[in-house]
């Protein structure tokens, strides 16, 4: 079976070609700027500045990443722009997302870990899960310099929200939510999945026709327009969170059946597959050895859905329905949230605003495999069952069920990576961005310079014209920015962010990683958070990061000098940011070694 032709309805060929009669009639500095409405041509001095963020998206789930999913409206961004193919993360969602507005390590910031995880740190003010006193978002900075700010979607930082983070126009769900329905929630159930909502840090009922990914765009377009109308000669900065595709897997009725039959094939095919495409579209060698699915055995949670990670060949038929079924879903999801960007960047371009816009769109983190942590969701029926799901298989995706992708499918996300969220190996850390200057249209390239959410702000600052704060603003303590510019990256001025002196180090619930030069070390000291934790390897793990990036070949026995300049580098980050160990599980392990 060819999958490369019955899963992709645009091919990368075509794309190329596009971009290149894009540049042979003059696209590129002098494209025309003017709406397609016939609004005037947008000529401020200063762009505008949009940061898109999905949650829980697979290293290769884009279509320009080598998927099967269609996401046309993306891959066309990636043609105006570039894909940054070594773009890095954290392993979860709100540290992640602690960096990408504070410039800074999510350690220094109050999110040491997420606010759901702060009982395993009695005592420690980092480690609240919700940004602190010392935070200085880019938010504020750019409303300081005079822009206009809005956000729209999942915030998951606590504190105030976005409103206390120079935020003027925003709508979002509770502050501390980490996940939610997608749909009105109406069996007023407390664990269904049911969030308050806050417009302007007021709770609002929201329609019973809501869908996160439609409304939250729906919000977003509805605060430029606004601004526009107010101001028309300030440049804004928006950030769009979509919750999308993070579980429970749901969708509307039209994208419940785009897929239908495609995953029937089972994990290796559909990996084999995208490793096909990704070579065939240079994003990795011929002769790249990607990461294998992992065979130590991982518990899971979140049933529908194998609770282990097992081979396709080993399900039963029941379970390979279930599961092609909710991959299924996940895909429609997906191709939902692209649509809905495509509408926003169709309403830029209507009202002459996509040619004075930078905007880079990220994951926060890679494929998430392991379900909801340690509580089973139950494929039951039974009103009685205070979760009220219905989790049948007719009603996969819909308002009342509640999905999750499996291990097995989230590594499939993360081909050709290794592992997935929570873990600080390539599946969980390198994720898929993308990256668009003002005027651009380069056609289809990638960049392959080290980089991470830390430097996102700095580059809009960069954008702005305005100088990256340090540790006193306005009178004010806060904590400096410590990500770099990529806007010569970005431009082509340079061929790299980082050089191979600089160390780059993470942990979360101390599962860590150090890089420095060519090289990268991993450790899983957690046994518990997640629970595919429990049988892997606890010691520090080696890789020769530049010239395997699949995380095949641990090196640690053949390099001890390595692994001991690494673990000093380790100790140093311990000291510098104040990593602190969760009191359970407990474990004998220094922080520092």
């Amino acid at each position: 079976m060819n999958l490369e032709k019955t899963f992709l309805p645009i091919t990368w060929g075509a794309a190329l070609c596009s971009a290149l009669l894009l540049a042979a009639c003059g696209a590129g500095e002098d494209a025309p700027t003017i709406g397609t409405d016939g609004s005037p041509a947008i000529t401020r001095a200063r762009p505008n500045l949009l940061v898109i963020m999905a949650d829980d998206l697979g290293y290769s789930d884009l279509s320009a990443m080598g998927s099967e999913i269609r996401t046309p409206h993306l891959d066309a961004l990636a043609q105006d722009g570039r894909l940054l193919t070594n773009f890095q993360s954290t392993p979860l969602c709100a540290t992640s997302r602690a960096e990408l507005l504070t410039g800074a390590d999510h350690h220094l910031v109050g999110v040491g870990t997420l606010s759901e995880s702060r009982f395993f740190y009695p005592g420690q003010p980092k480690y609240q899960g919700s940004l602190d006193d010392s935070a200085l978002s880019v938010a504020q900075v750019l409303k300081d310099a005079g822009y206009r700010t809005y956000m729209s979607g999942k915030w998951h930082l606590g504190g105030g929200g976005p409103v206390e983070q120079g935020f003027e126009q925003s709508f979002s769900l509770d502050y501390e939510a980490a996940y939610a329905t997608n749909f009105k929630d109406e069996r007023g159930s407390g664990e269904s999945a049911a969030r308050p909502f806050f417009e302007n840090g007021q709770q609002v009922e929201v329609p019973s026709d809501f869908y996160s990914s439609d409304y939250y765009t729906d919000k977003l377009i509805s605060y430029i327009d606004q601004g526009r109308a107010q101001t028309p000669d300030q440049p804004f900065f928006a950030y769009l969170a979509y919750q999308a595709v993070h579980w429970p897997l749901q969708v509307p009725d039209a994208y419940l059946d785009l897929y239908k039959g495609v995953y029937d094939v089972g994990y290796d095919a559909i990996r084999d597959a995208r490793l096909a495409k990704q070579k065939q579209l240079g994003l990795i060698p011929e002769d790249f050895t990607p990461a294998p699915f992992d065979t130590v055995p991982m518990q899971r949670f979140g049933m529908p859905g194998v609770t282990r990670n097992t081979d396709w060949d080993k399900l039963t038929a029941i379970q390979k329905r279930s599961e092609a079924r909710i991959m299924e879903i996940f895909a429609g999801m997906l191709t939902n949230m692209d649509d809905n960007i495509g509408r926003l960047i169709a309403h830029l371009k209507a009202t002459g605003e996509y040619d004075n816009t930078f905007i880079i769109f990220m994951s926060d983190n890679g494929a998430d495999g392991m379900g909801h942590g340690f509580i089973p969701y139950l494929n039951l029926e039974n009103p009685l069952d205070r979760l009220k799901t219905n989790n049948s298989f007719d009603n996969y995706g819909k308002r009342s069920s509640f999905l999750f992708r499996s291990t097995r499918w989230a590594e499939v996300g993360n081909t050709p990576l290794r592992r997935f969220k929570a873990f600080t190996s390539g599946g969980g850390i390198n994720v898929t961005a993308i990256a668009r200057l003002p005027k651009e249209y380069g056609g289809v390239h990638t960049l392959d310079t080290l980089s991470g959410l830390r430097d996102v702000a700095p580059t809009l600052l960069a954008l702005a014209g305005t100088e990256k704060p340090g540790a006193d603003y306005q009178g004010r303590s806060v904590q400096a920015y410590e990500g770099r510019s990529m806007l010569p990256a970005l431009r082509g001025q340079t061929a790299q962010i980082y050089g191979d002196k600089d160390v780059l180090a993470g942990e979360v619930s101390n599962i860590r990683y150090v890089r420095k030069g060519p090289w990268k070390m991993t450790r899983v000291v957690n046994t518990l958070l997640p629970s595919a934790a429990a049988n892997v390897s606890h010691d520090w793990e080696l890789y020769l990061i530049d010239q395997d990036r699949g995380e095949t070949k641990n090196l640690a026995a053949e390099h001890p000098d390595v692994v001991q300049d690494l673990i000093q580098d380790w100790a140093a980050y311990v000291e510098r940011v104040g990593v602190k160990a969760p009191i359970l599980p407990i474990t004998l392990t220094p922080i520092d070694g």
